[in-house]
């Protein structure tokens, strides 16, 4: 950190004299228009109003240094959720149409990347999303009613024993991945770039962190759902379950959606009070679990059926514990010290 005097000019202006390494490095020159931002605790942020002054982030992989193509898949994937805008992976030798067959469908799963370029040692990819095309609470909202509609067409594949409605659902958890990663990709961005930050609604750090938690956590929900649906398509082959034990299961999957429900819109409306109503609801969903497998074991026609319908129990008790825990998100981002340290995002 350096040290530096403010100059009081003729007209009771004041001046600052910035960094001369700082300013060559950014190849800023005299008369150079600068952004002054006042920051929440009466800091200040400057920064060149030239266009380009963000530079793209741009990585290159080498094809030999990973020893598998699905470890060098994994690695393309977790630079793109880190906010890269190019990925290029060169290869020491001609790259074979099998490999970048398999590379080229990271497209489907990763949103918005296309290739750029491709020679016989190289392959680019593109990152086309506009940054700040989607805010983070729209994200979230998106998620968040992608992951209601998933765990309601589960249950039902389930209590109306519906097998295509349950391979239906497995499908669209797929996608649910791909909104997974746009979130955490936005959410990096957002600490790497304060501008990005403002325009996609990212008020703090502190903030940003509570972004990456809920992502985190209706990812796990809409994972459960399609774990659900597969159970379901597990069962398929044996005669349809008992009513009573389909009704207890339809009573579990209501409290569990209500909380889901309730834990979100605490989230974005920032409503302290109906996030502590979801947190007090775990007892419920643990005595209903309870009863309905005693009900499962007395009523279930074979053991494979009632391991199979008590994993789905158990995963709608998980799906309760991770709207418990976007409960938990929505508190952390109410009740926030009024002043704390700042990081990559503006400070509070």
């Amino acid at each position: 950190m350096e040290i530096r005097k403010l100059q009081k000019i003729k007209g009771g202006s004041f001046t600052l004299s910035l960094p001369k390494q700082w300013v060559e490095e950014h190849r800023l020159e005299s008369g150079e228009q600068m952004a002054v931002h006042e920051e929440d605790d009466g800091s200040l942020r400057i920064f060149p109003m030239g266009a380009g002054f963000e530079k793209p982030l741009e990585v290159n992989l080498s094809l030999e240094d990973f020893p598998s193509l699905r470890a060098l898949e994994y690695c393309v994937a977790t630079y793109y959720i880190q906010g890269s805008s190019r990925i290029n992976i060169i290869s020491k030798k001609v790259m074979s149409a099998e490999q970048k067959k398999r590379l080229k469908q990271l497209r489907t799963e990763l949103p918005g990347v296309e290739v750029a370029e491709e020679e016989a040692t190289r392959l680019s990819f593109q990152v086309l999303i506009e940054p700040t095309a989607f805010s983070m609470e729209s994200l979230i909202e998106r998620t968040s009613s992608f992951s209601l509609k998933l765990q309601q067409d589960a249950l039902k594949s389930l209590v109306e024993w519906n097998p295509a409605l349950a391979k239906e659902v497995q499908e669209r958890g797929g996608e649910a991945q791909r909104h997974y990663r746009v979130m955490i990709r936005q959410v990096a961005l957002a600490s790497l770039n304060h501008t990005i930050a403002d325009k996609i609604g990212v008020k703090n750090c502190q903030e940003n962190i509570t972004f990456a938690l809920v992502a985190r956590d209706l990812s796990r929900l809409v994972y459960y759902s399609s774990q659900i649906a597969g159970h379901v398509l597990r069962l398929r082959s044996k005669r349809r379950v008992d009513s009573d034990i389909l009704k207890a299961f339809a009573q579990l999957s209501g409290v569990a959606y209500e909380m889901q429900m309730n834990a979100a819109t605490a989230f974005m409306k920032k409503d302290a009070k109906l996030a502590i109503t979801v947190l007090t609801k775990m007892n419920e969903i643990r005595e209903k679990e309870e009863a309905l497998l005693k009900s499962i074991i007395e009523k279930a026609r074979d053991v494979d059926t009632a391991v199979t319908l008590s994993i789905i129990a158990r995963d709608l008790r998980r799906i309760s514990g991770y709207a418990v825990a976007v409960a938990d998100d929505a508190m952390n981002r109410v009740l926030t010290p009024s002043v704390s340290q700042g990081c990559g995002c503006k400070r509070v």
